[in-house]
């Protein structure tokens, strides 16, 4: 990944941290897929089922920390941390996402539930 590309994921997640959909929106491709990698099928598929999710996130007062963003080459991996689970009040472990962007856009943001499974995922370096 180039550095603006880098920069763009981050700064991307940090309009999701301000409540911002709509900033969200313009760097999401219109054939976004953004899923649990266990689970292929199930996520959103397409710019507006993400949106759908992003904004009742945001109703919902989901919210994450941006831990850590890294560039693993062709792809940008993130690593969050959630504030807490909205059923049951408890802070989950830190997990991340593989996300791809192409010509400047977002086309692709695979979930992994634990960090680990998301720097071998990439192929950087598990601590």
């Amino acid at each position: 990944m180039s550095a603006a590309d880098v920069e763009l994921v981050r700064r991307t997640w940090e309009a999701f941290s301000r409540r911002d959909a709509e900033a969200v929106s313009d760097v999401l491709d219109q054939q976004l897929q953004w899923y649990p990698a266990d689970e292929p099928t199930a996520g959103c598929h397409g710019r507006e089922e993400a949106l759908t999710f992003i904004r009742g996130a945001i109703a919902g007062g989901v919210s994450a920390d941006l831990v850590d963003v890294r560039d693993a080459g062709d792809r940008v991996v993130l690593i969050l941390h959630r504030h807490r689970e909205p059923e049951s009040g408890e802070r989950p472990e830190p997990h991340g996402e593989v996300v791809t962007v192409r010509d400047g856009k977002v086309t692709e943001m695979v979930i992994y539930w634990t960090v680990d499974e998301t720097l071998s995922a990439a192929g950087l370096a598990v601590t």
